[in-house]
C-alpha cells in the first residue's frame, strides 16, 4: 500500500510539472516577429562580416560587398575619440541589448490555473483575478474600499489595500486575508502568491 501511495504521489507531481509547462507554453507571448527580425539581422551582418574577412584573409584588394570599401576607408581615417565612433559603438550596444531583450521570455498573458488533467491549460486574466480578489475583500463587513495589486516579475506578493471607517480595525486584516484566501482556494491558481493585507482608516 505504501508503494502504491508513493507511485501516486510521483504521478501527481509529474502531472503537475507537465501542466505547468503546458500552461507556460500556451500563455507565453510567442514574440515570433521579434525573433525572426533578430535572426535575419544577425544572419545578414554575420554574412557580410564573414565575406569581408575571408577576402581580407586571402589578400584580395577588392571588397566583395558593394560599398564596403568606402566604409572601411572611412573607418581607418577616424580616430577612436571621434564622436562618430562613439555614436556607432553606442548604437551597436543598444542594438545588442535590444536583441537580448527580444530573446527573453515574455510575461504570461494569463494566470495559469491548476487542473486535474495535465493535457488541458486554463487561465484567468490578471485583471479578472484582481477584480475577483477585490470583490472578496469588499465582502468583509467594515470594508468600504479595496485595491489589489497583483504579483509581478519582481513582486512575489499580492498586496490588498483596504479602507475602513473604524478607528480600531481590530482583526479586519485577518478577516480580509481569510476571505481572499478562500477566493484563491476556489480559483486554484497554479502558483498561489502570498497575500499582504494593509488596512487604512477612511474618514467618513
Amino acid at each position: 500500500m505504501t508503494e502504491t501511495l508513493v507511485k501516486d504521489l510521483i504521478r501527481e507531481e509529474q502531472n503537475e510539472r507537465r501542466a505547468r509547462r503546458l500552461a507556460v507554453r500556451e500563455f507565453r507571448p510567442r514574440r515570433a516577429v521579434a525573433g525572426l527580425t533578430a535572426a535575419l539581422l544577425l544572419t545578414g551582418l554575420g554574412g557580410v562580416a564573414a565575406v569581408e574577412l575571408l577576402a581580407a584573409a586571402l589578400g584580395s584588394g577588392v571588397h566583395p560587398i558593394p560599398g564596403a570599401g568606402a566604409v572601411v576607408d572611412a573607418l581607418h581615417r577616424l580616430p577612436w575619440r571621434d564622436p562618430v565612433v562613439a555614436g556607432g559603438a553606442a548604437g551597436t550596444a543598444a542594438l545588442g541589448l535590444a536583441l537580448v531583450l527580444a530573446g527573453l521570455p515574455g510575461r504570461l498573458r494569463a494566470v495559469p490555473l491548476a487542473g486535474a488533467d495535465a493535457r488541458l491549460a486554463g487561465g484567468l486574466t490578471r485583471g479578472d483575478l484582481r477584480r475577483t480578489v477585490t470583490d472578496a475583500a469588499l465582502g468583509v463587513p467594515g470594508i468600504e474600499r479595496a485595491h489589489v495589486r497583483g504579483a509581478g516579475v519582481l513582486r512575489r506578493r499580492m498586496t490588498v489595500r483596504v479602507a475602513t471607517p473604524y478607528h480600531n480595525p481590530a482583526n479586519l486584516a485577518d478577516l480580509v486575508a481569510d476571505a481572499v484566501g478562500e477566493r484563491l482556494d476556489a480559483i486554484e491558481p497554479m502558483r498561489r502568491p502570498p497575500v499582504d493585507v494593509r488596512v487604512g482608516y477612511r474618514r467618513g
